[in-house]
């Protein structure tokens, strides 16, 4: 996978975006575990790019990903969702950082697509999104556990079973 990703980061930009769209179209219609394991090794192996690189491959991948057809695009944000828990965890925080970051910088009809997918994905997946918080006060919930407080100067919810955070 991380030579697959180093000749997708030297590739020109519009081949890199055909060859990231195909990979990811071929990820969708793959069954679920496949597509968890096969999404698990992108996300690690992008650690081995430079982060400006890192940063360039993760905006491509998002852009293609709120390109994608809704079925194809909930495919794959849950496969990635769902990877998080298979990689380690500052590799997870750090790719979903990222996401979150190019986010913005979409076109707004791409940007909504993404979102919309994201909400359904977490609501199906039993993650509270951001300031919500659970029913009878405290903690937010994902994967309907309790998330812990950590953090000393930056305090964040983090998810005992997969690993995500939120800012406390």
């Amino acid at each position: 996978m991380e030579d697959m990703i180093k000749m997708f980061a030297k590739a020109p930009e519009e081949e890199r975006k055909a060859l990231m769209r195909e990979r990811l179209q071929m990820f969708a219609s793959m069954p679920e575990e496949q597509r968890v394991e096969s999404i698990g090794q992108l996300v690690q192996g992008l650690t081995s790019l430079k982060p400006k690189q890192r940063e360039e491959f993760i905006k491509g991948r998002t852009m293609i990903i709120a390109s994608l057809p809704e079925e194809q695009r909930r495919a794959i944000i849950t496969g990635r969702m769902k990877a998080g828990t298979r990689i380690p965890q500052d590799v997870h925080e750090s790719d979903m950082q990222l996401t979150e970051h190019s986010v913005p910088g979409l076109p707004e009809d791409l940007r909504m697509n993404f979102m919309k997918s994201m909400e359904e994905v977490r609501k199906s997946m039993g993650v509270v999104q951001r300031g919500q918080e659970a029913a009878g006060g405290g903690a937010p919930q994902h994967h309907g556990e309790p998330m812990v407080l950590k953090g000393v100067l930056s305090k964040k919810y983090v998810c005992t079973v997969c690993g995500y955070t939120q800012p406390a």
